[in-house]
């Protein structure tokens, strides 16, 4: 009897899950007709960079502090530039992230770790109605193209080839 209560609260759990989270889910998914081409031809900046520390961000987004309302949590990435493939990135600068809490589409990342990042850049009207926000970031983190790298010499170069020919393109 106790397996079968267990089965039915699982398969609840499940059901519930299956109908409140394709929401949450959509909004994280990769885009139609997504390609590495559109991703770089997008991104504001494209870099290698070595993540140096990661801090919760203290701006508020809009009028509601970034850990309340909706449980995303900026996250501010300092880095410095190992490599360079599109814009200007700051030789040591910071770009940011929402941490992955109730459904935030963010970027994992952790301090020590080589990463890949393409990062969106601040539109116009977010560097005039969040100065705060525009003056701490270059940018936030493409959720779709931002990777860890290998610290193995051949991963790290098979990793980077595609995004290097691109780089040459452009």
């Amino acid at each position: 009897m106790g397996k079968r209560i267990r089965f039915s609260v699982r398969l609840t759990l499940v059901l519930v899950s299956a109908a409140v989270l394709p929401d949450v889910a959509s909004a994280c998914s990769m885009p139609a007709n997504w390609t590495p081409q559109r991703a770089f031809a997008e991104a504001a900046l494209v870099f290698r960079g070595l993540v140096t520390a990661t801090e919760l961000s203290p701006t508020k987004l809009g009028i509601v502090a970034a850990d309340e309302g909706d449980g995303r949590i900026l996250v501010n990435v300092r880095y410095e530039t190992m490599e360079v493939f599109k814009g200007n990135p700051e030789p040591n600068g910071v770009i940011s992230t929402t941490t992955l809490i109730m459904g935030g589409c963010g970027v994992p990342v952790l301090a020590g770790q080589n990463f890949l990042f393409y990062v969106d850049a601040i539109d116009e009207e977010t560097r005039k109605t969040q100065p705060e926000f525009a003056g701490q970031t270059q940018g936030m983190i493409s959720i779709y193209d931002s990777q860890m790298l290998s610290p193995n010499p051949q991963l790290l170069d098979e990793s980077l080839a595609e995004v290097r020919a691109l780089a040459k393109k452009h």
